[in-house]
């Protein structure tokens, strides 16, 4: 069940807010801080999508950590 909503805050919500909300911005006239709304929403999800890979591995972390962990030596 992790790794569902890890792919959908990795990937999902990334490909949504590029693949749907920017045809939607697209036609706008809109300038924010001198910038076009459209250009500015694409820049922002530079950093915003390694924030939500960030989110999605640390949600589907602990599952990977239990399985690398090294196993304790007996005898020593």
């Amino acid at each position: 069940m992790h790794s569902w909503r890890s792919l959908v805050i990795g990937l999902g919500v990334p490909a949504v807010a590029i693949l749907v909300v920017m045809p939607l911005i697209a036609n706008t006239d809109v300038v924010v801080a001198g910038i076009p709304l459209l250009f500015l929403w694409i820049f922002a999800w530079f950093p915003l999508t390694s924030l939500c890979l960030w989110l999605a591995w640390r949600h589907d972390e602990p599952r990977y950590r239990d399985e690398t962990m090294p196993m304790p030596e007996e005898g020593r």
